[in-house]
């Protein structure tokens, strides 16, 4: 007897509520220091970080580019920009033109 065998079954499982893993420690992290700087600036400073840093946390963790999670999106640009590159030219034979009249 056959069987279907599932394809393209890469999920991650949600482990704290609706979040992945990844998702909730870049929540998480953005929250403590959210809660850090609550007690350690004015309010002004703490309402303008905790505004960049709860967009730049929810981009990481829910935003994907493509299909692509934007990460690995940075990752994959970090690591194109930072590594060395090797260039290739071959200049390309071309024919002399001919001066014959006819």
């Amino acid at each position: 007897m056959r069987f279907t065998i599932p394809q393209f079954i890469e999920h991650e499982a949600k482990i704290i509520g609706p979040l992945t893993f990844k998702q909730f420690v870049f929540v998480g992290i953005a929250a403590l220091i959210c809660f850090i700087l609550y007690f350690s600036v004015s309010f002004e400073l703490f309402l303008l970080g905790c505004i960049v840093l709860g967009g730049t946390s929810a981009a990481f963790a829910f935003l994907k580019i493509e299909g692509i999670p934007l990460p690995q999106v940075v990752s994959n640009f970090l690591k194109f920009s930072f590594s060395p590159k090797k260039y290739l030219w071959e200049k390309k034979e071309q024919k002399e033109p001919s001066l014959k009249k006819k």
